[in-house]
């Protein structure tokens, strides 16, 4: 969550996997470097307001590569106003790179999505 706390957007994209998965909050799924980092790019570029992540626990499972990571997302926005959101990501790495990050967010509504 550093890269995210210290606004390195670049730092963040170079700890992906170039066929890294990203399952946003809404179920969406983003494939690949560049389409992950646009789907993130909001957190970095202000539109959400000044962002910092606080961890509040992790669980490492060095056997398999995984790691659970609870957190909750502050948001400032320019008039001061502040909101934040708890979420949950399963983080899966290999060679050092993240693989895949599927997110999860309380949240007010269901995130709910059409089944092909």
């Amino acid at each position: 969550m550093s890269t995210f706390n210290d606004g390195d957007y670049d730092k963040m994209l170079g700890l992906l996997s170039p066929d890294c998965v990203y399952m946003d909050p809404n179920g969406i799924e983003h494939k690949g470097v560049d389409a992950i980092g646009a789907s993130l790019k909001s957190i970095f570029d202000g539109t959400l307001g000044s962002v910092q992540y606080t961890v509040s626990s992790t669980m490492l499972d060095e056997a398999s590569d995984r790691a659970l990571v609870a957190w909750t997302m502050m948001m400032t926005a320019a008039d001061g106003q502040q909101s934040c959101v708890d979420g949950l990501d399963i983080l899966d790495f290999r060679d050092g790179k993240l693989i895949s990050k599927n997110a999860f967010c309380k949240a007010n509504g269901l995130a709910i999505r059409s089944v092909k």
